[in-house]
C-alpha cells in the first residue's frame, strides 16, 4: 500500500508540474505584448502628432489581442490542471 501510494503522490506532483511550467511559459510570453504596447504609447507621446498616435492605438489593438489570447490559453491550462487534480484524487 505505501508504494501505491508513493505513485499517487508521485504522479500527483507531476501533474501539477507541467501546468505550472506552461503557466510560466506563458507568463513569459505576455511580457513581450506589454512591453511593445508600452514603448509604443510612450513613443506616440513623445512625437504627438496624430499619425504616430493613430500607429500606436493600432499596434495596441494587435497587442492586446495577443494578450487576450495568451490569458485565455492560462486560463485553459489551469481549468485542465483542476481536473486533473479532480481525477487524481479520485484514485482510490
Amino acid at each position: 500500500m505505501g508504494a501505491e501510494l508513493g505513485m499517487v503522490n508521485s504522479e500527483q506532483q507531476r501533474s501539477r508540474a507541467e501546468p505550472m511550467k506552461q503557466i510560466s511559459a506563458a507568463l513569459h510570453d505576455l511580457c513581450q505584448p506589454l512591453t511593445t504596447l508600452q514603448c509604443g504609447l510612450e513613443m506616440a507621446g513623445l512625437i504627438g502628432t496624430a499619425a504616430a498616435y493613430r500607429e500606436a492605438v493600432e499596434t495596441g489593438v494587435g497587442e492586446c489581442a495577443r494578450l487576450s489570447a495568451t490569458v485565455a490559453s492560462m486560463r485553459q491550462i489551469l481549468r485542465a490542471a483542476a481536473a486533473l487534480d479532480e481525477e487524481i484524487g479520485a484514485v482510490p
